[in-house]
């Protein structure tokens, strides 16, 4: 009998049917024995046959042992009582109508639990027809795949790993940092691995040495709160489940935030777990990999044995960037003092070369040897003289500026090499003088190498360019051969390869080494230069620097200042200026033979005006002399406008809450004047020499001069004219309304001792 013909004898009408007697067919003969025999003895199919209303009419041994029903539970049920079978869902029961009406069949698969156990299972469900092909029912037939699907699973899990294992391979070999190396891969990671998918959270820490202390640092992370990135930046080794992983070197496991290993906690902590995950190179910690498990997700042999496979591919790639460091460092570094080294310093000479051609720039390059080093290798061993060169490269580094660049160039021999210091090789050669004397002080301070002072002189060679049309290759043979002048002239000592800019060097270092000098011994001298009103009685007197040389003669002024604005000097010499002219001021009110001075007038520098106790000291000093502030007047210049901006209306206002008056010395000369003038606390207004000088003959110098009066009258400043020569010039600032006048027609600037003589005149 066939399976269509045995169902054809079961009733049609449920409503007919006695349920006990829809259990078993009653075997007619061999035929339907054999039969039954097949259906009911089936271990690995289950089959249930239902009526056209889908209603249970039969069903073997292997259904109920499959599907976990008894007998009773299964007779006479509509298909969506069976709940285990999934179709008491609506809509995969509508697709089951849609499958059998256009098909015949229908094929799906679902998940239970049976006995506490996940099961999977793959149905069929198909029509069956009579020989006239009336449907008499259908049949539905189910077969256990759990083992076929956890097979899948594995082999499913084994190929995404495979593949993710593949693109962190590529990954590694990428050209990019390591820190956009882990985060890729840390991304890639958590988006490709379903196990990993469940809450994809993680982290790559590096080792590092901090502090003298080893350390790892977070530089990867993937969906973690801020709370945890600012926690965990930086953390120890040995602290939490990260930093414990590192310090025993072994793939470590908690199953939640209750574990006692988990040392951070915050506000707002969801359960997790972790895998930290050590990433090693030959048994040397080179960072820290750590995972974040949901709640529930146990210890699995497999995930560890995995993420293993995935530490050995992040440190394959971070041991491959990190030798490709090294490689790079050892092509532009040295590895002694990890300067610059001589192939990295001819590039950037050549860059600079290039770049001072077409923006009109001059640069300078220095090379530097220490005298005599070789004495401390044969002496005291090349340990020491190492320890001495690397100690000379932390000097030389600290000395210099940021844009400027120091290289060795081999042995105890190194370049500097200073870049865009000016468009005037005066100014560039006077830069450069400087940086190498900065850096001859630098080094003659002893070096203490194993508890030994140890003294070092340098002999510095300087070169500007760019100079015709030479090379790079020709400027450093410059600054060499001045190097070797250096050494042939004595040794610790700087010299240009351009006679003309070393005669301007030595200018300038002899106007310095005179001007310590004098400063030192008291040889400063002060001039003082008359002021008179329009009858030419005496009003005031300015106060001018003078710097006697060795030889008995006074170097240039302008030289003067410049040289002790740059060095430094400017600030004693300042300060000795100041505090000589208050002394003179006091002796000769006290002696009677001040007269009709009324007051001083001192120059002040951008430097000094700029220090921060600067109102402080000239408090101090008007104290100590017992001088009456309101004869003091301090004369500024507009560069303290510039470089002080707003500062200087607070320090202005400061001084004149002393009784100081302030005069803008040189006015006219500069940028800034009248963007800062209405709002400056000025009282003098001092025209300089260079409008004044034939002012009577120049139609435009007279309409600056009288523009400026106008002005100065409406802001209710008193004026002083410089520079005045001849009757001609006096009669016509006096015919504009000037009312104070400073110049060689009424007197030249006296010493101390022929002002002493003029005052006295005066007095009398």
């Amino acid at each position: 009998m066939k399976t269509d013909d045995v169902l054809t004898q079961m009733p049609h009408n449920p409503a007919h049917v006695v349920p006990g007697e829809l259990q078993e067919i009653r075997p007619e003969s061999p035929r339907e024995h054999y039969l039954e025999s097949i259906l009911n003895g089936s271990g690995m199919i289950a089959i249930i046959a239902l009526d056209t209303d889908f209603v249970v009419r039969y069903h073997n041994p292997s259904a109920r042992k499959l599907l976990g029903y008894e007998a009773s539970e299964l007779d006479g049920r509509r298909l969506s009582q069976v709940s285990v079978l999934g179709l008491d869902d609506v809509e995969r029961f509508g697709a089951m109508h849609q499958g059998l009406d256009s098909d015949g069949e229908y094929h799906y698969s679902l998940g239970y639990q049976l006995h506490g156990k996940n099961r999977q299972i793959e149905c069929a469900i198909s029509a069956l027809y009579d020989h006239r092909q009336e449907l008499h029912g259908f049949i539905l037939n189910a077969r256990d795949i759990t083992r076929r699907a956890k097979q899948q699973e594995r082999i499913t899990r084994k190929a995404a790993e495979e593949q993710c294992l593949g693109v962190l391979l590529r990954l590694s070999l990428e050209d990019r940092d390591v820190e956009s190396f882990l985060q890729q891969s840390l991304e890639s990671l958590l988006q490709s691995i379903p196990w990993l998918n469940l809450l994809p959270k993680g982290a790559v820490f590096l080792g590092e040495s901090h502090r003298q202390q080893k350390t790892l640092r977070l530089v990867a992370s993937y969906h973690l709160t801020d709370a945890v990135t600012q926690t965990c930046e930086r953390i120890s080794f040995g602290w939490c489940i990260c930093g414990r992983a590192a310090a025993r070197k072994e793939l470590l496991y908690i199953p939640d935030t209750d574990d006692a290993r988990h040392d951070v906690r915050y506000p707002g902590m969801e359960p997790h777990g972790h895998y930290a995950v050590p990433i090693l190179s030959n048994r040397d910690i080179l960072g820290v990999l750590t995972l974040y498990l949901p709640p529930g997700h146990g210890e699995k042999e497999g995930d560890k044995t995995f993420l293993r496979r995935v530490a050995d591919v992040l440190s394959m790639g971070i041991s491959k960037r990190r030798a490709e460091q090294t490689l790079a460092f050892q092509a532009q570094f040295d590895d002694l003092t990890a300067l610059p080294n001589r192939s990295q310093m001819i590039c950037h000479i050549d860059q600079a070369l290039v770049r001072s051609r077409r923006h009109g720039h001059v640069g300078a390059v220095l090379f530097i040897d220490l005298d005599h080093f070789k004495n401390i290798n044969d002496s005291l061993g090349h340990t020491v003289g190492d320890e001495v060169l690397r100690q000379v490269s932390s000097r030389l580094t600290n000395t210099l500026r940021k844009e400027d660049m120091v290289a060795r160039w081999g042995g105890d021999e190194f370049v500097v090499l200073l870049t865009e210091s000016g468009r005037q090789p005066r100014d560039v050669a006077r830069q450069a003088q400087l940086v190498a004397e900065k850096i001859r002080d630098a080094l003659s301070i002893a070096f203490v190498v194993g508890g030994y002072p140890l003294n070092v002189s340098t002999s510095i060679g300087v070169a500007l360019f760019p100079d015709n049309n030479e090379t790079t290759t020709e400027i450093l043979q410059q600054a060499d051969t001045a190097m070797y002048r250096a050494k042939a002239e004595g040794r610790n000592c700087v010299r240009f390869f351009l006679p003309v800019m070393q005669m301007l060097a030595n200018e300038r270092l002899v106007v310095e080494q005179d001007l310590r000098w004098a400063l030192a011994q008291g040889e400063l001298q002060l001039h003082y230069q008359p002021q008179v009103d329009a009858s030419g009685c005496l009003v005031g007197a300015e106060v001018l620097l003078r710097c006697p040389d060795r030889k008995g003669g006074f170097h240039r002024v302008d030289l003067c200042i410049d040289v002790a604005e740059t060095t430094g000097l400017i600030l004693p010499v300042g300060e000795w200026v100041f505090r000589e002219a208050c002394q003179k001021l006091k002796a000769w009110t006290d002696s009677g033979v001040a007269g009709g001075l009324r007051h001083l007038c001192i120059n002040i520098s951008p430097k000094q005006f700029l220090q921060r106790d600067f109102v402080s000291l000239i408090q101090r000093i008007i104290d100590e002399a017992e001088v009456a502030p309101g004869c003091l007047v301090l004369e500024i210049t507009e560069n303290i406008l510039i470089d002080a901006k707003t500062d200087a209306v607070e320090t202005m206002d400061a001084l004149k809450g002393i009784g100081i008056r302030i005069a803008m010395d040189d006015f006219g000369t500069g940028y800034s004047s009248l963007a800062y003038l209405t709002r400056l606390p000025l009282d003098i207004l001092k025209i300089d020499r260079s409008f004044v000088t034939g002012i009577s003959l120049d139609e435009r110098n007279a309409a600056v001069v009288e523009a400026l009066m106008a002005m100065a009258r409406q802001l209710r400043l008193q004026v002083i004219a410089e520079g005045v020569e001849n009757d001609d010039d006096l009669g016509f600032l006096i015919l504009k309304g000037c009312e104070y006048f400073q110049g060689f027609y009424f007197s030249p600037p006296r010493p101390t001792s022929e002002f002493n003589a003029y005052l006295e005149q005066r007095s009398l």
